[in-house]
């Protein structure tokens, strides 16, 4: 009978001090709660988005109040614009007129990409623009655009 709760004793030792563990693990999550993951957005990646939803919804609201002919698309992430003008885009259309204009926006300066699509009776003639870059500049105290149009392009 003696060797008999000795055994016994340990085992409620084992348990105590198995309670004693976990509610000290209670404890240190209670006083210091995990950090949150760090795969939410910055600030400015939310500011961006919600810019961009807006430009796309007043492109949306463009394109559908002029009957297709202009449209507007915005990638605020990716420094990004569409623009598009068409006029009369049907197969028994007489006069055909488009323009389309990718433009970049980097280090304060827009590229423009644009093409040129122009027909008559059917026969269209498709036009591949230079790049244009489009800074703003100033001179006298007056606020401008400055239009750069490259004649001469080499890469180093």
């Amino acid at each position: 009978m003696r060797g008999m709760g000795r055994p016994w004793g340990s085992v409620l030792v084992l348990c105590a001090m198995t309670s004693v563990a976990t509610a000290n693990d209670d404890l240190y999550e209670r006083l210091w709660p995990e950090m949150p993951n760090g795969t939410r957005l910055t600030l400015s990646q939310q500011i961006t988005d919600q810019l961009t939803e807006l430009g796309n919804t007043v492109g949306h609201h463009v394109n559908t109040l002029s009957h297709e002919v202009i449209a507007l698309g915005f990638d605020g992430r990716r420094r990004r614009a569409k623009i598009r003008l068409g006029l009369a885009d049907g197969p028994d259309s007489y006069l055909t007129f488009r323009l389309a204009g990718d433009v970049h926006f980097t280090h304060g300066v827009a590229r423009a990409r644009i093409r040129l699509d122009v027909g008559i009776a059917g026969h269209v003639l498709q036009l591949e623009l230079p790049d244009v870059e489009m800074a703003p500049a100033s001179y006298r105290g007056e606020r401008g655009v400055e239009i750069r149009l490259p004649l001469f392009k080499r890469e180093f």
